[in-house]
């Protein structure tokens, strides 16, 4: 029972990591279930905010655990073991408590190991967003988005896309991603698209769609995103190697189309419009531009609605 299991065996830290985040918010939940269950007391009257708290608090860890789940479906991790790492978190086991779950590395290899898993997080979320990208123009006629997002809201769609590119990028070279890194990391084939979009937006109502749009058009990622990167240090990849650099919002939104579309002409004119935004806030070469962010004119806060103008997602 102390070895990994050959499921989870060979995997790559930043996927073990969101094995863990399943089992832990698992575990959570079930702790939250049998001991967080609030006390009566007479002065509460009918007592509906405790108990309604109490509820909130287990939809809430609910939401995010299938969330993870979601996320580790589309990049490949099976789904035995996204089902025993919920099944063991269920009896109130947390991934460092379990016998089963691989070692964490440790000093200077826990670092970098942390930094791959903010470039999987932030690759994870642009391949998403392409995704709910397309499906918003080409699910369902006019929008399968219930409410028409104005110019602004577009815009910064975009920008948070181009924000998080630039940060997934600098990361990448500052630690010095290996080729089988990059490879993992962000070589979704074809096979792989169709799976993002199988477990994605495929499975979404137009309700999840749209809540998922307006939660990654929010200001304050694009803020986020290129604060977090001040610091960096550059590091010494060659530009010009093949797959350096990750795909460019606009490629992970011409993948998402082909995974989610059946081109005509009609949609190959609207494909050119999607990536006008992301474009408008990437600079002009991105790829061998990836340690300078010319193209986005920072801020000192998230930028006001409005403030923008930007082009049709």
């Amino acid at each position: 029972m102390r070895e990994p299991t050959p499921e989870v065996e060979y995997l790559p830290s930043w996927k073990l990591r969101l094995l863990e985040r399943i089992q832990d918010s698992a575990a959570d939940h079930a702790r939250m279930l049998r001991q967080g269950y609030p006390t009566y007391e007479p002065h509460y009257g009918s007592g509906e905010i405790p108990l309604q708290n109490w509820r909130t608090h287990l939809r809430a860890l609910e939401a995010d655990r299938e969330e993870i789940a979601t996320h580790a479906l589309a990049v490949g991790i099976p789904s035995s073991a996204i089902d025993r790492a919920y099944a063991v978190g269920q009896r109130g086991l947390r991934w460092a408590d379990s016998v089963w779950s691989p070692l964490k590395p440790r000093g200077e290899d826990a670092v970098r190991a942390h930094m791959v898993e903010g470039v999987a997080a932030d690759i994870w979320q642009l391949e998403h967003m392409a995704a709910i990208a397309v499906e918003r123009r080409f699910g369902r006629p006019p929008s399968r988005i219930q409410h028409s997002p104005d110019a602004t809201e577009v815009a910064q769609y975009g920008r948070n896309m181009a924000a998080l590119w630039n940060r997934a990028n600098n990361v990448a070279h500052a630690i010095e991603l290996t080729a089988q890194e990059r490879a993992e990391l962000w070589g979704r084939d074809e096979a792989g698209w169709l799976r993002l979009t199988a477990v994605t937006v495929r499975c979404y109502n137009d309700a999840d769609l749209m809540e998922r749009w307006r939660a990654y058009a929010w200001p304050g990622i694009e803020h986020e995103a290129r604060r977090s990167i001040d610091t960096l240090p550059v590091g010494q990849v060659a530009g010009d190697e093949q797959g350096a650099a990750p795909p460019t919002p606009h490629v992970l939104i011409d993948r998402a189309t082909e995974a989610l579309t059946v081109t005509t002409p009609a949609e190959e004119a609207a494909r050119a419009d999607i990536g006008d935004a992301v474009d408008a806030a990437l600079p002009p070469d991105p790829v061998a531009a990836w340690d300078d962010e010319t193209g986005i004119e920072p801020d000192a806060r998230p930028p006001e609605p409005g403030s923008s103008p930007g082009h049709e997602l």
